[in-house]
């Protein structure tokens, strides 16, 4: 049984590429993009969809500043992560989330347009995340007591969370 949706097939996802990724995973996985177009399509055959149901774009928006999707052609905008950590000079990283530059203030601002309005969805991976944070007028910044953290945090699903009222449907 496929997996139901409420939008119609191909669902459009708009991936704005927010770095270049590091030179070992170029190697093996091309961009951003390509790594993000994996997991999607992975998590599409999981639910019950084929990689026909998707139609991913992707889009350079930092050798291309102002490179973004017209919302018109896309259902959804996916951000990626970027390397860049702003304290390790040694590895000339330039890219935070709460920086002036042309770059990230253009993508700020595409993200705002994003979230002005209703139907296209919106969703960010670690420095795509802060965007939309930032975008969404929360303080976005460096930890300069403890550097990147992690964690794991349990979830608890409700029941349309989980599926279950999707099974029965």
């Amino acid at each position: 049984m496929a997996f139901p949706t409420k939008h119609k097939l191909p669902f459009r996802i708009a991936i704005l590429e927010c770095d270049d990724d590091i030179p070992k995973a170029l190697e093996k996985y091309k961009s951003y993009g390509t790594i993000s177009s994996a997991f999607l399509e992975a998590g599409a055959e999981a639910a019950g969809l084929t990689k026909a149901d998707l139609e991913i774009s992707l889009w350079d928006v930092v050798d291309q500043v102002g490179n973004f999707p017209n919302l018109d052609d896309v259902d959804a905008v996916f951000l990626t992560g970027s390397k860049s950590y702003p304290n390790l000079p040694l590895l000339n990283l330039e890219y935070d989330s709460f920086a002036t530059d042309p770059c990230t203030t253009a993508i700020v601002s595409f993200v705002q347009k994003v979230l002005a309005q209703q139907r296209v969805k919106l969703i960010g991976v670690c420095y795509g995340h802060q965007i939309i944070a930032r975008a969404m007028g929360a303080k976005v910044g460096r930890n300069d007591t403890q550097g990147w953290e992690n964690s794991v945090t349990d979830v608890d699903l409700t029941v349309e969370g989980d599926g279950e009222s999707a099974k029965e449907a």
